[in-house]
């Protein structure tokens, strides 16, 4: 047991973040200046590649934030794909793929937001075209002396405006 606590006095800490195993000199040792920003560079890409990827897996947040780009070609305009325009960007300069990626998040929050809003009105919407038809027979039946398909369409009308107000 005192052999093993002695050891364990011999053993420097070693933290992956700050230090490495120095297989020549066969000892940890820290990590450079310029190794540790390149760590923190790398970190700091790997998370804006993360957050960009499913930005880009359709073309909507991508035209949302930079529009259709088009080149003319023998006088005929062609669009230019986003695979294509993506493909020029350097993605090595941090500081301007983080603004492209930045403006690519406030696009998808922009259309998110607005889809938000919608949402209510279109479930309403769709909700009356499922008793539309009831209408029109509550109509005729009601032409005819016969008010009680019409009285159930008022009521389903009610019911669907309490569950999905404006």
């Amino acid at each position: 047991m005192k052999e093993v606590k002695e050891l364990e006095s011999e053993i420097p800490e070693f933290n992956p973040e700050t230090h490495k195993w120095d297989w020549k000199l066969k000892k940890v040792v820290e990590l450079t200046p310029e190794e540790l920003a390149e760590i923190a560079r790398q970190k700091r890409k790997a998370d804006l590649e993360k957050r960009f990827q499913p930005l880009v897996a359709n073309n909507v947040y991508y035209q949302k934030a930079f529009g259709v780009r088009v080149k003319e070609i023998n006088g005929e305009k062609h669009a230019i794909h986003k695979s294509d325009e993506i493909a020029q960007w350097d993605r090595d300069n941090l500081d301007d793929f983080e603004q492209k990626v930045l403006k690519l998040e406030a696009a998808k929050k922009e259309m998110d937001n607005k889809e938000e809003q919608e949402r209510p009105m279109l479930n309403r919407k769709n909700e009356y075209r499922k008793i539309d038809e009831m209408l029109l027979e509550g109509l005729a039946e009601q032409e005819e002396g016969r008010p009680q398909k019409l009285a159930r369409y008022m009521t389903l009308r009610r019911a669907i405006k309490e569950r999905f107000p404006k």
